[in-house]
């Protein structure tokens, strides 16, 4: 049977922007090889900035080439590396003053995973990628004895349009109320919360009473039954997009569990036609075997019951509940 997990997710999506008339060339250079900067006063700001960082006067486009060497100005390492990381093996961020720059450009020093290999005042030279598109990641930096020379044949247009994706991963540990809940669809069972102020029963449960304002815990914890009442539903068309995996239409609707108060919302059903549902409808939970059983999709926000666990809700052939009865579950 599956164990309890931490929740670990990552939030992505692709962001798409204008380049402007100076980061613009800026990337343009990266993807030909080449790192310029600025002129601002008699000073060359590199990375190049639109505006002057002293007194926020803007900056007319006065882009000049700078290094492709430079110095160590400080760094830090970083032993474990991240999925969006340049680099699959330890390496460094450094504060790198180019030749011909009067201000550091922060980027990724490769050292071959050797930390004793950077410090402080050291030389390193730019390298550039085998493919480039236009993006601060098309170039990294190498101590300077082991840069290797490098031909680059410039693209045709310049670089207006910078694409690339976003993400934060978050990784926390199922709250304790969560992980009974969680642990419970394991053993084929739904978990609920009884309120002691009001007695009514949440599947599933917030960890406390919103409605009383109280908090609720271990000893107000109550199986409910795995059959109840279809309370809402509607049909999904999926819309395809980034990430999508959906491809068929189906079903998602609300069920009113026996001896629940709140019913679970977001019940996906997938072989019962739109046309044959109803509020009302009795219905029950056919449970995947123990050993099939998975809650890797439960985290602490979304409360609903995976379809990890549950082979398919199926009717139960009882009498529909009138739907007058269900007006306090449904919206």
């Amino acid at each position: 049977m599956a164990a309890l997990h931490d929740v670990d997710y990552t939030l992505e999506y692709p962001y798409t922007r204008t380049t402007g008339p100076v980061i613009g060339p800026f990337l343009t250079g990266l993807r030909d090889g080449k790192i310029l900067g600025q002129r601002c006063g008699d000073r060359v700001l590199c990375p190049p900035m639109e505006f002057d960082p002293d007194t926020f006067a803007t900056l007319e486009p006065d882009l000049v080439e700078v290094g492709p060497g430079g110095e160590v100005v400080n760094w830090t390492w970083v032993a474990e590396p991240s999925a969006r990381h340049p680099f699959d093996e330890p390496f460094a961020f450094a504060f790198v003053k180019l030749d011909g720059a009067d201000t550091p450009l922060l980027h990724a020093v490769d050292t071959g995973g050797d930390p004793d290999a950077l410090s402080t005042g050291m030389r390193v030279a730019a390298q550039f990628r085998s493919e480039r598109h236009g993006s601060i990641t098309d170039v990294y930096f190498v101590p300077e004895a082991q840069a290797v020379p490098q031909t680059i044949e410039p693209g045709d247009d310049p670089v207006t349009i910078t694409e690339h994706l976003i993400s934060l991963r978050i990784n926390e540990p199922l709250y304790p109320h969560r992980a009974r809940f969680a642990q419970g669809l394991l053993d084929g069972k739904i978990i609920g919360q009884r309120s002691p102020v009001s007695g009514k029963v949440y599947v599933p449960s917030r960890g406390f009473d919103n409605m009383s304002r109280v908090l609720m815990g271990p000893d107000d914890e109550v199986e409910v039954a795995d059959v109840g009442t279809v309370v809402a539903f509607t049909e999904l068309n999926p819309v395809q997009y980034y990430g999508q995996t959906e491809t068929e239409p189906y079903v998602r609707c609300s069920i009113l569990f026996d001896g629940a108060d709140q019913p679970v919302i977001g019940i996906d059903i997938r072989d019962i036609p739109v046309t044959d549902m109803r509020v009302g409808m009795r219905m029950r939970c056919v449970w995947r075997d123990p050993e099939d059983r998975s809650v890797g999709d439960i985290d602490n926000r979304y409360g609903t019951i995976p379809e990890t666990v549950y082979v398919r809700f199926e009717p139960t052939g009882e009498p529909d509940v009138p739907a007058e009865q269900l007006k306090e579950h449904s919206w």
